[in-house]
């Protein structure tokens, strides 16, 4: 038996899914995973140079919420 908060979760996707459409879904995964990749650039580049890492707290949060919206608009689709 699923909880509530999973299926009010599941009945929100699919009224952004039907409201949206399949190709602004699309998009929409586009801008997120391309805003969580620039937010994880200083990551990237902290790898290739062998610094060391620095996170900004605020940077850190939205690059985890854009994930998040990234991977729940795929599992909508």
């Amino acid at each position: 038996m699923n909880s509530l908060i999973c299926n009010w979760f599941d009945d929100w996707g699919r009224a952004i899914r039907d409201g949206l459409g399949q190709t602004w879904m699309i998009v929409l995964i586009v801008v997120f995973a391309g805003m969580t990749l620039y937010l994880m650039q200083n990551v990237l580049r902290a790898s290739i140079n062998k610094k060391k890492i620095v996170f900004k707290w605020g940077q850190l949060f939205f690059m985890i919420v854009f994930l998040l919206f990234t991977i729940w608009f795929c599992c909508i689709i």
